[in-house]
């Protein structure tokens, strides 16, 4: 509807140049009458082509009544009194770019924390005429639908958590359950893509508690730790000392007299000639003797 009053204006005009009476003029008032209705006529055409961009659609409106059904993308011919709004159907986020929204909320304890949080979401398309309608513009919508559907969904998701699940080291699943409120509390007026928690923060008392609880296990952690280096120690020695045990038994059961004679002969005939050694008697009284020489 931009360029209908000036269309207007501009008939109007030709109609009143086009019954002025003929003058000395070299373009007859006629003449020029038509030619300024014509180019009235021609913006009203051009009024009537309307061009939605990629990723909007498009919502008519005229005298207070609204089209139920939405422009899509494209060319379309309408009604060239009807205005046009557009708005995005594409993922958008939320506070725009790249901004976090902080938000106070109380756990299941009662304890006050702040979120930073932002999200992505959609228009549906086919929702635009009645959101224009019951609502308004897509700045009404972000106001009025996705702020509020923010704010109390973050606040009922923080409400059912304890302490303990809002400072788990598994954010997802507070985001997941933020998600799942948020949608709760927009309905089918928007779809909520995705939500993330940027930071929380707590009560200092609260915070300090929370470091002490994890030096705790870190400490834990690590005596555990040594615990069991401990324990595998005494298995390796345990598992050394029945090796030897076993070595022995396998060597006293072996060390037989027929052995013992043998394995001396052995040992002898290895020795240079000159040696000094001890020669076992019945008696129990070893004798010794040079090898190579006389007793």
């Amino acid at each position: 509807m931009t360029f209908v009053p000036i269309a207007i204006v501009l008939i109007a005009l030709g109609a009143v140049v086009r019954s002025l009476p003929k003058g000395t003029a070299k373009i007859p008032t006629r003449l020029a009458g038509y030619v300024i209705m014509f180019m009235g006529v021609a913006l009203v055409l051009l009024n009537a082509v309307v061009l939605i961009g990629v990723g909007e659609v498009g919502v008519q409106h005229w005298l207070g009544t609204v089209n139920p059904r939405q422009l899509e993308q494209g060319i379309h011919v309408i009604n060239p009194l009807a205005s046009v709004e557009r708005m995005s159907v594409r993922e958008q986020s939320f506070p725009a770019q790249g901004g976090i929204e902080q938000i106070e909320a109380q756990t299941s304890e009662q304890l006050n924390v702040t979120l930073e949080v932002s999200l992505l979401f959609q228009i549906n398309g086919a929702n635009a005429p009645d959101l224009y309608d019951r609502i308004g513009s897509e700045d009404q919508i972000k106001r009025s639908i996705v702020l509020n559907a923010v704010r109390n969904g973050v606040r009922d998701a923080v409400a059912t958590k304890s302490i303990n699940e809002i400072f788990s080291p598994d954010r997802r699943e507070l985001a997941i359950s933020m998600k799942d409120e948020i949608q709760a509390k927009a309905g089918d007026r928007i779809e909520v893509v995705d939500v993330f928690v940027r930071d929380i923060q707590a009560p200092a008392r609260v915070r300090e508690a929370i470091e002490q609880k994890l030096e705790r296990e870190q400490q834990v952690a690590a005596e555990e730790f040594q615990t069991q280096i401990i324990q595998e120690q005494a298995r390796q020695q345990a598992e050394e000392a029945k090796g030897i045990a076993e070595a022995q038994r396998i060597i006293s059961e072996g060390l037989t007299q027929e052995y013992l004679t043998f394995f001396y002969i052995q040992q002898l005939a290895q020795m240079p000639e000159g040696s000094l050694v001890y020669v076992p008697t019945e008696g129990g009284i070893p004798l010794i003797r040079n090898l190579g020489g006389g007793r």
